[in-house]
Parts: structure tokens; C-alpha cells; sequence
């Protein structure tokens, strides 16, 4: 066994006698934005494309756990898996088997057993994986604990099962179920223990860290995806680098669940970017194309989209909110996209307010902004704000407001 432990603090939300943190962005992964200097790209080989075969749709049921450096969040499986069965009557292929993976569409290859009543997953097959930073997540076999030490302050060990070379799943046919075998644990544990499991992992390549474990997990058969209203996704934290680096960026976490708590497909959901009053953000083709694979502006983009700016719950932007352009003058938010048999249902934008919101912004709501001019205290007109600055704003209509601003 190989054990790794992990000593995390965060601001903890009690859930029964468990504790959850929500997590922000995609475990953090990558700190920055620019590659490591001389660091050759790896293969790794991960199927992106669906094979061919007979497509079965199932609802996730189960319990994860996600976990990083700044902080774990424990809770319930949900959303959809979808599996191929090929046409040798053998090979399965089971896309994103990870429920914290589920929008990146890589597939994992197993094998169905002659009875038809297990599918082998060999171990060690990647999920995802980050050629600019040279490390992704590895599916693995592991056992975990959370000790609570107080003031929010908690003990995470992690051991790596070296001996488990593949996850074995019972089939079902009578219920149109499958269940991973030999998991263990439970979201309620009483104190000090917050989480105590074992099952399915994933690990990252570059230190073998977790990312994520989940047990008691069971896919049912499922039909195709109906209209539905998804939930609204959740703002989480905005970050502004100061400069057009590429450093500026978004957090949020989405739900794969509709309003009811029905669980959504992941291939017809798409998130939108929205500013202010409700002006919504494009990601244009000059600045975000060629890091990304866009051929054409963009508005909508797939969940899980993976790119040199987009993660599973991040997005970085070439913008900052200082100098003459900024992004937004005071909130940032997004919308959820369900689009189902040519049906499209929204969820509300949610917005995370980052500057304070005042009363020049109710009265403004609706207006276009033409031009912003900056002024010392002196009434002498500036090229940027700097220290005490007067920001004087013109809209549309030919109004004008003036607040004082610090920079």
C-alpha cells in the first residue's frame, strides 16, 4: 500500500455529523498558465471519440469525495454514464467512469465477462490529461480517511491499493443495474472522522496525489434525455490578474440535476457568461481560438470543454477590470444551457457580486456605456486612475455619473 496524507484547513459547512467544502475551480490544476520551460509533451493515448457499438445511457448514484490542497468536499454521485457496448461482445467502453470527471467525454476500455455479469476495468488508464503541464488523472484503487483536528483543520490519509490491477463491476440484467464491487464507506461518521472509504479513485500522474474516491456507486439504465430546467450553477470566486496575461479568472461549480433533481445529460448542457446587467460575455475567435480549437466566436460553451483557458470549473480570460475596457464595472455570473429535442430551457444567471454595488448602478441599469474619462482631484484629466481618481462614465443616452474611485 502506498500512503500519502495530507494536512488541509477550510471553512467547513456541517452536513449531518460529516463535513463539506465546496471545491473551487478544477482542484486548482494548473496554478498558472504558462507551461513548464523545455518540458516535452507526453502521448498519452485517451479515447475522445465514442466507438462503435450499442449506446446505453444510466443515472449515477453513489458517493464521492473530492479533495485538494485547499480543502475536500464530500457529497452525492449524480448525473448520467454513458457505456458502449462493441460489437465482439466483449469490449465495453465507459465514458468519464469518474463522476468528478463527467463533461471531459474521455473512455476507458473494460471487458465483459463471457457470462455477461462483469466488466473488468484495467486500472491505470488516464481520464484526463494536460499536455501543456505534462500530468493528468489516472484511474486507481484506494482507501481514505478525513481526521477532523479542529479549528478547521483536518488530517486527510490516502492509501493506493498497488496490489488491485483492474475495478470490477456487477451487471445486473433483471434491474438494469451495475455496481461497482468491493467499495466501503459512508458520508455520516461519527467524530472525529468527517470521511472513511474506499473505492474507485482517481490520482494525479505528476505526484500521485487524489483528486477523487467514490463508492456504493450503481448506474441504472436510463432513457434518452427530456427537456428539463437545469438547476442554477453556483458563482464561486473571481480573480483579476491586473493585466491582459490571461491570468483573470472564474470559478464555479455546476450540478449535473435539473430544478426536480433529475439527473441531466452532460452532452446537452452548455454555460454562458454574463456581466453587469446581463450583458453576455463572448469569447471571440481573435483572443480565444488558437489556445482553444474555436473556429467562431463563442457564447456557449459544451460543459466539460477543455482548453488552454477552459476546465471543468474555471475559465480564464485575456481581460482585466483596470484601464479603459474593463470586463464589468461591478458583478460577473453564469447561465446553464439545457438544449433537448431542439428545446432549450435556461437556468437564472447567477451572479457573484466583486465590487461593491451602488446606487449609480440601479439608476444606470439598461445603459450602454461610451466612454469612460479619469480625473485628479484637481479636475485634470488622466490616461489611467491612479491613487484618489474621479471616474466619470457617459452612457447611450448622453447621461453622465462620476464616482470616486482608489487605485
Amino acid at each position: 500500500m502506498k500512503k500519502l496524507s495530507l494536512l488541509i484547513m477550510c471553512a467547513v459547512l456541517a452536513l449531518g455529523a460529516s463535513a463539506q467544502v465546496k471545491s473551487q475551480g478544477n482542484s486548482y490544476r494548473p496554478q498558472g498558465k504558462t507551461a513548464p520551460a523545455g518540458k516535452a509533451h507526453s502521448r498519452v493515448d485517451i479515447i475522445t471519440e465514442q466507438p462503435e457499438g450499442t449506446v446505453v445511457n444510466y443515472t449515477r448514484e453513489g458517493e464521492f469525495m473530492f479533495t485538494s490542497f485547499y480543502g475536500f468536499e464530500t457529497d452525492y454521485q449524480t448525473g448520467r454514464v454513458k457505456v458502449v457496448y462493441a460489437p465482439d461482445g466483449q469490449t465495453v467502453y465507459i465514458q468519464d467512469p469518474l463522476c468528478y470527471g463527467e463533461g471531459v467525454g474521455a473512455w476507458v476500455v473494460g471487458q465483459l465477462s463471457e457470462d455477461g455479469l462483469t466488466i473488468s476495468v484495467p486500472l491505470g488508464q488516464y481520464v484526463s490529461y494536460n499536455e501543456e503541464y505534462d500530468y493528468g488523472l489516472i484511474l486507481a484503487w484506494g482507501s481514505t480517511d478525513v481526521l477532523d483536528l479542529g479549528d478547521d483543520f483536518y488530517w486527510v490519509d490516502f492509501y493506493v491499493d498497488e496490489d488491485m490491477d483492474a475495478a470490477v463491476y456487477a451487471v445486473n440484467p433483471e434491474t438494469g443495474t451495475i455496481t461497482l464491487e468491493g467499495t466501503d464507506g459512508s458520508l455520516d461518521n461519527p467524530f472525529p472522522y468527517n470521511c472513511v472509504a474506499t473505492g474507485l479513485t482517481g490520482v494525479w500522474s505528476d505526484d500521485g496525489s487524489i483528486a477523487t474516491i467514490e463508492w456504493g456507486s450503481t448506474w441504472t439504465v436510463r432513457g434518452d434525455a427530456v427537456p428539463a430546467v437545469p438547476a442554477n450553477p453556483e458563482a464561486v470566486e473571481f480573480f483579476d490578474c491586473g493585466d491582459e496575461s490571461g491570468f483573470t479568472r472564474f470559478d464555479f461549480n455546476i450540478n449535473l440535476v435539473d430544478v426536480d433533481g433529475n439527473p441531466l445529460d452532460a452532452d446537452c448542457l452548455t454555460y454562458s457568461i454574463f456581466t453587469d446587467n446581463d450583458q453576455l460575455f463572448t469569447f471571440d475567435y481573435e483572443t480565444y481560438g488558437a489556445g482553444n480549437g474555436f473556429e467562431t466566436d463563442m457564447t456557449e460553451i459544451p460543459y466539460g470543454y477543455s482548453g488552454y483557458d477552459f476546465y471543468l470549473r474555471r475559465v480564464y480570460f485575456y481581460r482585466t477590470n483596470e484601464g479603459d475596457n474593463p470586463m464589468f464595472s461591478w458583478r460577473i455570473g453564469i447561465q446553464l444551457n439545457y438544449t433537448v429535442e431542439g428545446i432549450t430551457n435556461k437556468s437564472d444567471i447567477v451572479y457573484l457580486e466583486v465590487y461593491p454595488h451602488t446606487a449609480v448602478d440601479e439608476i444606470n441599469a439598461g445603459k450602454t456605456v461610451t466612454g469612460v474619462r479619469y480625473f485628479n482631484v484637481a479636475g485634470q484629466e488622466m490616461a489611467q486612475p491612479s491613487g484618489l481618481t474621479i471616474q466619470v462614465t457617459t452612457y447611450s443616452d448622453g447621461t453622465t455619473s462620476a464616482v470616486k474611485v482608489i487605485k
